[in-house]
């Protein structure tokens, strides 16, 4: 079975929720609870996407004996573990009151930790995905 289509709508989905962020942030006020319902939703998402892709992307990967993809899985399985870090982190440092009472600061951080997702999800689709049909290519043939 292909994992990437899946995967893919994984990505558009976490996609979505970030421009949705992305639009409540971008308020004059804080929507208290538009953010905490968010967040978390993102936060499941972002855990659930990870343990798929460790499964379906990284497994097959580490299994291959391929040299690159391997170099290139295990640089982003470093980084991996750091982009779930960071949201937690952003989460746990931004509580509702904290949020309600910097709203200029929240907002920057919160651009910041979408524009870092943005770009996680652009380099795996480039690069790790590459690598890691061309191996479940290989290994088909």
């Amino acid at each position: 079975m292909d994992p990437f289509p899946e995967l893919y709508e994984e990505h558009r989905q976490l996609e979505a929720q970030a421009e949705r962020l992305r639009e409540i942030v971008m308020a004059p006020v804080a929507d208290a609870a538009a953010i905490a319902g968010l967040r978390w939703k993102m936060a499941q998402a972002l855990h659930d996407h990870c343990a798929h892709e460790d499964e379906a992307v990284y497994q097959t990967i580490f299994a291959s004996g391929d040299g690159a993809a391997t170099r290139a899985a295990w640089g982003y399985r470093q980084a991996n573990g750091r982009i779930s870090r960071v949201f937690g982190n952003y989460i746990g440092a931004w509580p509702i009151p904290r949020i309600n009472r910097e709203w200029d600061a929240f907002r920057a951080d919160t651009l910041a930790v979408l524009d870092r997702l943005a770009a996680r999800i652009a380099s795996e689709e480039d690069i790790l995905y590459s690598h890691a049909r061309r191996v479940r290519t290989r290994r088909a043939a």
